[in-house]
């Protein structure tokens, strides 16, 4: 990019039927868009009508049940440096979008063909129910296109691999269209079906496409068809996988997740399958994830907590790119399943150690605080005889050295200048029968007036 010179997005929409996105997905970037491209696919509602509305170049394309012909069609009318190409469920912040813009222009020329970000899926709640990682922001040169009728990838019509930055730690695109409203849409299911269907009478070893047809069948509850997908898929891979095959790790976890879940599952139905996938991905985080979860179902704490740091030293080494999507969207989660899995089998200071880690991102996970709490003061009786004691007591009994220190511990995490701190680890004490700490704290962090006011 010339020092001073303009950086030009083009943004490009294929759509059909989407006015309630399409006010949205032409809003989030106009402040860095320098053409909004909209290519209608036979809208019977409003879209064309509110994009023209918002400013965008309207083109007609027929539907070829094709979105890679689609979305190529939609290339070939952009003029600018880079092509923008979201969905119209897909959005980004507005602090993501300006962050974006200077992260394209201040990037070498010629050096990346594109850069990939962190995914977001929004469940009905708009809660984040999963990740994956997307590139949607690439050059706009003749030699990129897209590939394939469904599940539409982008790649070099010259065959190169490309060359793609990560920005999946600094850029999050939202995307809403896993909601049950969408997910439940007849057409879109039935539409999904005959591509991929297509697709596999072109390609019949297509182990991309078996495992869309796999996850077609786990959309639709029939688990029993989607493990003969996945096999299939499995079957049919090459000896040798990119660290990058998002696709093939998806397929993967999926199996396993079937296998782990179901009714009667051993050990032995996984082991293979967890095996292979790790021999073919070894930095892939998921499946290890996947297996910890498995192993507490079973009770079984030790092998748990195994898998579990294993799974969480690959993500923190090798990261999200393209990798550990189940793990990374379900990381609180995973060290309250750790934590857990410590305090069943007495591990004590890990224990500690990954519930500290916990509640420095949710001070307020009373589950873990509840079991570092009983870790810490793990001695009930004594507990129960104390409490007895401090209610006997005056109102300053004796200070207690131990729960002093405990006390000092979680002054590293909890602000005791605030009522809802010191409320919230007095009420989780009295939860975990820790009575002594819970009245050692109410004496001591609370004054006459405030024990009086709440009723404590």
């Amino acid at each position: 990019m010339t020092a001073g010179k303009k950086l030009r997005i083009s943004q490009c929409l294929i759509v059909k039927n989407e006015e309630s996105n399409i006010e949205r997905a032409l809003s989030w970037g106009k402040d860095i868009m320098w053409e909004q491209i909209v290519v209608d696919t036979g809208s019977t509602d409003r879209t064309v009508e509110l994009a023209k509305k918002a400013g965008a170049k309207i083109f007609s394309f027929p539907w070829t049940d094709d979105f890679a012909a689609a979305k190529n069609y939609a290339l070939e009318q952009a003029k600018g440096d880079w092509i923008a190409f979201l969905d119209a469920d897909e959005y980004l912040m507005p602090e993501d979008a300006k962050k974006l813009y200077n992260v394209l222009k201040g990037l070498p020329a010629g050096k990346f063909d594109g850069i990939s970000t962190g995914c977001l899926n929004l469940d009905d709640e708009g809660n984040i129910s999963s990740s994956a990682t997307l590139i949607r922001f690439f050059r706009n040169t003749l030699e990129l296109r897209y590939r394939r009728r469904i599940h539409e990838q982008l790649e070099s019509i010259n065959g190169r691999e490309l060359y793609i930055g990560d920005l999946t730690k600094d850029i999050s695109i939202f995307h809403t269209g896993y909601q049950r409203k969408v997910l439940d849409s007849q057409a879109k299911k039935g539409r999904n079906r005959r591509l991929i269907l297509k697709e596999l009478e072109d390609h019949p070893k297509s182990c991309e496409m078996l495992g869309y047809m796999g996850d077609e069948c786990v959309g639709d509850g029939d688990y029993s068809e989607a493990e003969t997908w996945y096999r299939q898929a499995v079957e049919y891979m090459p000896s040798q996988l990119s660290e990058f095959d998002q696709r093939s790790a998806v397929t993967f976890s999926k199996l396993l997740k079937l296998l782990a879940e179901r009714e009667g599952a051993v050990w032995e139905d996984l082991k293979e399958i967890h095996s292979q996938a790790v021999k073919l991905l070894p930095q892939e985080a998921d499946f290890d994830y996947i297996v910890a979860r498995f192993f507490a179902s079973q009770g079984q704490a030790k092998e748990a907590i195994r898998y579990l740091e294993t799974a969480i030293k690959k993500l923190d080494t090798y990261g999200c790119n393209n990798k550990a999507l189940l793990l990374a969207g379900d990381l609180l989660a995973a060290y309250d399943l750790l934590v857990r899995c410590c305090y069943e089998a007495e591990e004590r200071q890990k224990c500690v150690s990954y519930g500290v880690t916990y509640l420095k991102y949710n001070k307020y996970g009373m589950a873990v605080l509840s079991r570092i709490l009983k870790t810490l003061l793990s001695d009930e009786r004594t507990e129960q005889e104390t409490e007895k004691e401090y209610r006997r007591s005056s109102d300053k009994p004796a200070e207690s050295k131990e729960y002093q220190a405990v006390a000092e511990f979680f002054a590293q995490i909890y602000d005791f200048s605030s009522l809802k701190d010191r409320l919230f680890l007095v009420k989780t004490a009295q939860k975990s029968d820790c009575s002594g700490f819970a009245a050692y704290s109410l004496n001591h962090f609370f004054t006459l007036e405030e024990r009086s006011r709440l009723g404590i």
